[in-house]
């Protein structure tokens, strides 16, 4: 029985919008320089590696294997899938090393930096 109350209203309350729809038509404006504040998850994925990758760079810690070619090719993936040329890669891996960078990254072993970056190449070799 709630099935059928709950279905009854959807089904009220999509009619009450449609009818609305018909009496008041909306306005839709388009904000050309407003900030997407959403991001494919792809694309937020990408933008955590760059980071872990950076640390990785700037607190020039050594990446075992498999863990170094498993974050290459996903990068790869992740790359290709949101159709980046090389190009594009290198620079939002830039701007992404560049924010890391001025975050102020602490680079002492054991560091909440470190042990987050540890902690994706753990995931990535396996451990």
């Amino acid at each position: 029985m709630p099935r059928l109350a709950l279905a009854a209203f959807v089904l009220a309350a999509g009619l009450t919008s449609v009818s609305a729809q018909d009496t008041a038509p909306a306005t839709i404006t388009v904000n050309p320089s407003a900030t997407i504040s959403q991001l494919p998850k792809a694309a937020q994925l990408l933008t955590g590696l760059y980071a872990t990758l950076a640390t990785l760079e700037l607190c020039a810690v050594e990446v075992p294997e498999p863990a170094t070619s498993g974050m290459s090719a996903h990068r790869r993936q992740m790359e290709t899938e949101l159709r980046m040329d090389e190009k594009t890669s290198t620079t939002a891996y830039e701007r992404v090393r560049a924010d890391v960078e001025k975050a102020g990254l602490d680079c002492a072993e054991g560091s909440a930096d470190r042990q987050q970056a540890d902690a994706v190449v753990a995931i990535y070799a396996g451990i």
